[in-house]
């Protein structure tokens, strides 16, 4: 019987909690006449996913804080992943000062590709700019932790781990696991109702990545245990529910609040996973 991996457990319920709160947002909205506007309002700067995004901020500063003296103490021999939780230390440290210290007064376009009247007569040139922080965020999402890595398990492109630059790549690889939920958080958009042609441009990703996770799934079944078909299953669950729903997340101004929660999920969920990793006894890169 193979050993349970304490961290997977951890990571799927914090998972499972945030999608069955979005979920029963979204499903109130969409059939209460009394709190149709719930998700909307959760969604607002300076609500529920806002403050969510500030905690997994936290959470980062801590689980940095914790590496480090854990690894110290453990005497592990980990100089490269002590100086990249560093450097992410210092980057969430940046980012929730600057949060909880500036003024959301951007146009909320900025921040969710929602639906406009005058966002539909906007150029491709000028949406590519009036959404570039969430284009940065959701193509670093798709490229690192879905595209990349489903690439490298459904196609065989295995990393030379012969070398310290190859064995590094693939301490670093992202699991299935990770896979399945940045692939879900990209799924979390409205299906129709879309108001320009980079919401086109990322459904057509978002279905390319899904082609490029079913072939994983049926070629390498060795990947995948019960978390990760739990993961599956809400992932599909989750998509669903927003083909239903899509009308609620079409309306919210500011919804990808909440998506920019389960990215920052994924990102957690990664920077924890190798951490988990090189604190285990049997680790060792040379």
């Amino acid at each position: 019987m193979s050993k349970i991996n304490m961290y997977k457990v951890v990571f799927s319920s914090i998972f499972f909690l945030l999608f069955v709160f979005t979920v029963l947002s979204l499903l109130v909205s969409q059939f209460s006449s009394i709190f149709s506007q719930l998700f909307l309002i959760l969604t607002y700067d300076e609500r529920a996913y806002d403050s969510i995004i500030d905690f997994f901020c936290f959470c980062g500063i801590l689980m940095s804080i914790f590496y480090l003296i854990a690894s110290t103490w453990w005497d592990k021999d980990v100089l490269l992943q002590r100086i990249v939780s560093v450097i992410f230390c210092i980057g969430f440290i940046f980012l929730l000062t600057f949060r909880l210290s500036t003024e959301k007064t951007l146009d909320f376009t900025i921040l969710g590709f929602v639906s406009d009247s005058g966002f539909e007569r906007l150029s491709f040139g000028e949406i590519l700019i009036k959404n570039f922080q969430s284009i940065v965020i959701s193509g670093f999402v798709y490229i690192f932790f879905v595209i990349l890595p489903l690439i490298f398990f459904g196609f065989g492109y295995g990393l030379n781990t012969k070398n310290i630059f190859g064995k590094y790549l693939d301490f670093f690889c992202p699991s299935i696991n990770i896979c399945i939920i940045a692939l879900f958080a990209s799924g979390f958009q409205a299906y129709y109702d879309k108001s320009n042609t980079f919401l086109y441009v990322d459904f057509f990703i978002f279905c390319l990545c899904l082609v490029l996770f079913l072939r994983v799934f049926l070629m390498h079944k060795e990947l995948f245990g019960y978390y990760e078909y739990a993961n599956i299953l809400l992932m599909i669950i989750g998509i669903l529910i927003c083909l239903l729903c899509s009308n609620i997340i079409s309306q919210a101004q500011d919804y990808y609040n909440a998506k920019e929660a389960f990215y920052l999920l994924v990102f957690l969920g990664w920077y924890g996973e190798w951490m988990y990793k090189s604190l285990s006894k049997d680790f060792h890169v040379k």
